[in-house]
């Protein structure tokens, strides 16, 4: 009984080690540069995120989702044109190719932030979770509109 309980815990400890690695090897194979968030309209509680999102690895990357302790909600948002209009409608998840850097950028993909608990602080805690459940820790600056 005691031996069994040595290998159980030593098989546990032994997966959380190797789990540790594989999120650490992915924490590697994304950059996160430049990240900020466009400081809200006055009377409104939703922005958007910016930022360049680099895979440095050999596999393929699929970013899944977002949080943060200063919104209620996250998406990953696409502007399109439809019908002569500009639109803005969310998608499920952004692949980051092996190898590539993808741009989140005004006008183009992004991240929208709902349920903003202000006044937000200029620097802002930011995790970003790709497919697999890997996350990436980053920080996000705060910008007025003019920057």
């Amino acid at each position: 009984m005691i031996r069994s309980r040595r290998f159980s815990l030593l098989s546990l400890c032994t997966g959380t080690l190797l789990s540790s690695l594989a999120c650490a090897d992915v924490a590697a194979d994304v950059v996160v540069d430049g990240a900020y968030v466009r400081e809200p309209v006055p009377g409104r509680n939703m922005s958007a995120a910016f930022m360049q999102i680099k895979n440095t690895g050999t596999e393929d990357k699929t970013l899944v989702s977002g949080s943060a302790p200063w919104t209620e909600r996250i998406e990953i948002h696409t502007h399109i044109h439809e019908n002569g209009m500009m639109k803005m409608r969310q998608i499920q998840s952004l692949p980051v190719p092996a190898g590539e850097t993808v741009v989140l950028q005004p006008m183009g993909l992004h991240l929208m932030l709902f349920g903003l608990q202000q006044p937000l602080a200029q620097e802002l805690p930011l995790t970003l979770c790709f497919a697999g459940g890997d996350c990436v820790d980053t920080t996000a600056v705060l910008r007025t509109p003019d920057h």
